[in-house]
């Protein structure tokens, strides 16, 4: 077993699966994955959480289910979080912490480290408040929050870029950077490469602040594979999408997408070792897998997004009594500004319905004050189609592709609950899989690689098959609530 004092490094790399992972390793594409398997412990947690309400890199942060946690949707208000994530445990202890993007981590803590939250934070707070130009490159660029016009200047990106190169950003990367938007600019089909380069650059943000703080505990969380699954699996394997048709044009462009994004991650596993001494361990996570998406839909479900939902809160009259946050396509999340508020305004959201009353607009769910909205996926949309908002006083009605963006392209991976988990460092055996496991494993597991105690609200098992040395009683390390 790894002796007291190890550091732990989580590496969360969302949605990937051993059923792309394994088949890319026989093909000689990913010699890291293949190094870590070889010479750690692996296995498939499976997610305890399941659809429709598969949200659970929670349920691995706390060791306990979706019914505990209380976490139904991205971005959730921080305060209907119900129980503690695992730096929040360590923060308490006086461990030394570092957060690098980990979901639903908003607002960020004052550890004894950092705390740069996930992408789909609302605001740009980061603990120390130096590194919130981080996230203003992740929140203005990389999610598609656009800034106005008027400030998102030359004048805007060169202070960001300075300030951004004082953090860490490496000449390298700001050289794949000015190569991919050159690459734009000769062939804009290739536009999607541009996804890999978020987590390339926060890497080196990461890099530094790791260096910097060597903290005990550290996460690092990237989505751009999940991304890429999601989109574009019907054109890395047309045939499993029949009868849904492919042009030749669609496999031709984005059938390797899935691939690079992949191999992408399998280079920042590579990057990632050289933080990896003698006296760390690295667990490398997904919370779930994706697998292929089928749809009665007859021509898929098509990826939707609203132009603006800060002009849906307009329209529907509550501009100035809610803010809105765009999140993962055709999600958003809705923050009223008290509990009546978000009565009245899922009341009218709810009634908002295109072409006929029943054909709905949105889906929504809601935990207690927040309110997450998706798009309806609907065939029935035509190019004529208008959206009506019956209980909006003058009930105004809008074109439903003035409101809508049609990226023309069909959701095509979709959440699977086998997760994938790789254990690597000094005291894990080399080769060995995991047996039956799932997410609520994770969490005591990182407790115990610590050489910390596991809070009793964890009810997971210690993965011990992973280590060279089984504890004498593992119920000695699960006694003593935290």
């Amino acid at each position: 077993m790894p002796q007291d004092g190890k550091k732990v490094l989580l590496i969360e790399i969302n949605e990937v699966t051993w059923d792309l992972i394994d088949p890319f390793i026989a093909e000689g594409k990913l010699p890291t994955f293949a190094r870590l398997k070889r010479e750690g412990s692996w296995g498939s947690p499976m997610s305890v959480d399941l659809p429709p309400q598969l949200d659970p890199w929670t349920t691995v942060y706390t060791g306990r289910p979706q019914t505990e946690h209380g976490v139904y949707f991205l971005q959730q208000p921080p305060e209907t979080i119900k129980a503690p994530r695992i730096w929040e445990l360590l923060h308490q202890q006086g461990i030394s912490v570092g957060v690098y993007g980990s979901v639903c981590s908003w607002p960020p803590l004052p550890v004894n480290g950092f705390h740069v939250p996930d992408t789909f934070s609302p605001d740009t707070a980061t603990h120390p408040p130096e590194l919130e130009a981080i996230q203003a490159l992740n929140l203005t660029y990389t999610r598609s929050i656009r800034l106005p016009s008027d400030q998102d200047t030359l004048g805007f990106k060169m202070r960001l870029g300075m300030q951004l190169l004082k953090l860490g950003l490496s000449p390298s990367t700001m050289m794949c950077i000015l190569t991919q938007l050159a690459r734009e600019r000769i062939d804009s089909k290739k536009r999607w490469q541009r996804v890999v380069l978020q987590p390339l650059a926060n890497f080196d943000f990461f890099r530094q602040l790791y260096r910097k703080h060597r903290p005990r505990f550290a996460s690092f969380h990237t989505n751009h594979g999940a991304h890429y699954m999601h989109t574009y699996w019907k054109a890395m394997q047309p045939d499993k999408f029949l009868p849904l048709e492919n042009s030749a044009d669609e496999v031709e462009n984005y059938g390797s997408a899935i691939e690079y994004g992949y191999r992408s991650a399998d280079d920042l596993l590579k990057n990632i070792l050289s933080l990896v001494g003698p006296d760390t361990i690295l667990v490398v996570a997904s919370s779930m897998g994706q697998k292929p998406f089928t749809t009665s839909l007859k021509g898929g479900k098509v990826i939707r997004q609203l132009h603006s939902v800060d002009d849906l809160l307009r329209i529907a009259g509550f501009a100035s009594r809610a803010k809105a946050v765009s999140m993962m396509s055709d999600q958003f999340n809705i923050y009223p500004d008290s509990p009546a508020t978000g009565e009245e305004l899922v009341a009218a959201l709810k009634s908002v319905y295109v072409d006929t009353p029943d054909l709905p607009m949105f889906a929504i769910t809601t935990v207690d004050n927040g309110i997450t909205v998706n798009l309806v996926a609907t065939d029935r949309v035509k190019e004529n189609s208008r959206c009506y908002f019956p209980l909006t006083p003058g009930a105004p009605s809008h074109s439903y592709f003035e409101l809508v963006y049609d990226s023309k392209q069909v959701k095509s991976g979709c959440h699977d609950p086998k997760g994938m988990m790789i254990i690597y460092g000094t005291g894990i055996r080399a080769g060995v899989e995991i047996g039956s496991c799932t997410n609520l494993d994770i969490a005591p597991t990182l407790f115990t690689l610590l050489g910390e105690r596991v809070p009793s609200s964890m009810t997971g098992r210690i993965l011990t098959e992973a280590f060279e040395q089984n504890p004498v009683k593992e119920q000695e390390l699960v006694s003593g609530a935290l």
